[in-house]
């Protein structure tokens, strides 16, 4: 998949955002190399959600393992602790 072709990157501010994820995990090439990411629909719209950062696979990881350890079809809610850029995100079943 080409840049052009990439799906739009979700924005995680401090509001809660209902997503779907609809893919298993993959990589993209950024910038700063390799990322993984997931495929995510929400009211907005068709995204990709990294997935890299301690925060967000701590509050993945019980999910997953609960689904039999398949991304595929978890829906979730996210958001940032903070407006800060480093902020933890929260993950939570919907």
């Amino acid at each position: 998949m080409t840049d052009q072709e990439r799906k739009p990157t979700l924005k995680v501010g401090v509001e809660w955002v209902a997503v779907e994820i609809t893919s298993e995990p993959h990589v993209i090439n950024t910038v700063r190399g390799y990322a993984p990411v997931v495929d995510v629909k929400s009211p907005q719209g068709d995204f990709i959600l990294y997935i890299s950062s301690k925060s967000m696979s701590d509050g993945l990881e019980p999910m997953v393992k609960a689904a039999g350890g398949t991304f595929k079809g978890l829906k979730l809610k996210v958001k940032k602790e903070s407006e800060d850029k480093m902020a933890r995100y929260i993950v939570e079943k919907p």
